[in-house]
């Protein structure tokens, strides 16, 4: 009901753009977060349940220089900010943006945890702007930027911790 609500109110809106669902548990259009990336246009909207969202790969997240929004279901309610968790394990870094990504690539409302890289263990943004509003940012390690690293960009971060 809640998914048929939410894809309704964002078509009236983005008549052309697409609504992906993401959770961990199965009960969506994907488990984890860079299928639903993969997938995704321009201009398509990302929602992912809580959870914790990890992978296998160098980073938990890629926008591959999309200009797409990715957001928590509620990314002004901090307990689900808190409880929708990009979880870098210790070992990967949480979120990479180095395809020349815009202000148009947001990412709304996650923890983002674990990260660990030479660049910007939570995240690094190398050549892209992304938009960050409502993230929260710890326990990320690096030699450079443990929380993030800038290199060459102009991000916009919102209310970020």
């Amino acid at each position: 009901m809640f998914r048929t609500a939410l894809i309704s109110m964002l078509l009236t809106s983005t008549a052309l753009a697409d609504t992906w669902t993401v959770d961990d548990d199965g009960k969506a259009d994907f488990d984890n977060i860079q299928a639903a990336i993969d997938a995704a246009s321009d201009g398509d909207m990302i929602f992912v349940y809580p959870g914790t969202y990890t992978s296998t790969a160098d980073e938990v997240v890629n926008m591959l220089g999309k200009a797409v929004t990715l957001r928590s279901l509620y990314p002004n309610n901090p307990d689900v900010v808190a409880a929708t968790i990009i979880d870098g394990e210790g070992v990967r870094r949480g979120i990479v943006c180095d395809s020349d990504e815009t202000s148009k690539t947001i990412i709304e409302g996650f923890t983002i945890t674990n990260g660990y890289a030479k660049n910007g263990g939570g995240m690094w943004n190398d050549y892209s702007s992304p938009t960050l509003n409502g993230c929260t940012f710890s326990s990320n390690h690096a030699v450079f930027g443990g929380g993030m690293s800038n290199d060459n960009n102009s991000s916009t971060l919102t209310d970020c911790t």
